[in-house]
């Protein structure tokens, strides 16, 4: 089951704070793509409006979980659950999305997502730092290049209200009254304009 959502109008709080889509999601770095993978890949079926974001590709990772202490999102593929800024490691709950990765970006659909191996949270690495990791300094890339569509409508098996926090670089589950913790200090920011909207597998 997934974890639970906030009212609609809570959902839809347009342009609270943050700055334009393009001041904050641009300046796409020149990353190879895909370091020897820190975890292993997956196959499986996004959905039709995550399908046409992606074009045809299918390359997909899953085991990645919402932390209900921090709101992130992070791997949950190893013995232990990285590090989480409440402290402690990571509190999964709700869906197991299954996020593609290593496939062209395109207008609904953004590259430079990126697994950090100190603290297992997903970060974008499209700025030239890295954000603040829990366990100290910026977070550090590892493995897939992940893409994740965005702007686009919700299937049975997908979830929207996914952000980008420009104090951390991590994404966070906007749907609750507060925005869980940061790294950076206080609650996440929301920034930028796009909406993720993150395929998970039925079950």
């Amino acid at each position: 089951m997934g974890f639970l959502r906030a009212s609609g109008k809570e959902l839809h709080r347009a342009g609270a704070g943050g700055p334009a889509r393009r001041a904050v999601l641009t300046g796409a770095l020149g990353v190879a793509t895909g370091l020897a993978g820190a975890v292993a890949g997956s196959v499986a079926t996004a959905g039709p409006a995550a399908a046409q974001a992606l074009g045809s590709a299918r390359a997909e990772q899953a085991d990645w979980r919402y932390c209900a202490k921090c709101y992130g999102l992070f791997f949950r593929g190893y013995t232990t659950d990285g590090a989480c800024p409440t402290g402690g490691g990571h509190d999964a709950a709700g869906f197991n999305f299954n996020i593609p990765h290593d496939v062209p970006e395109t207008a609904k659909a953004q590259r430079n997502w990126r697994f950090c191996d100190k603290c297992f949270a997903m970060f974008w690495y499209g700025r030239s730092d890295s954000g603040i990791c829990p366990t100290g300094s910026g977070h550090r890339m590892a493995g897939y290049d992940f893409v994740l569509p965005h702007d686009i409508p919700v299937s049975a098996n997908s979830q929207r209200n996914w952000r980008f926090c420009d104090k951390c670089c991590c994404l966070f589950f906007y749907g609750h009254s507060d925005n869980g913790r940061c790294a950076a200090g206080g609650a996440h920011r929301r920034a930028g304009d796009f909406d993720f909207v993150l395929p998970y597998i039925p079950g």
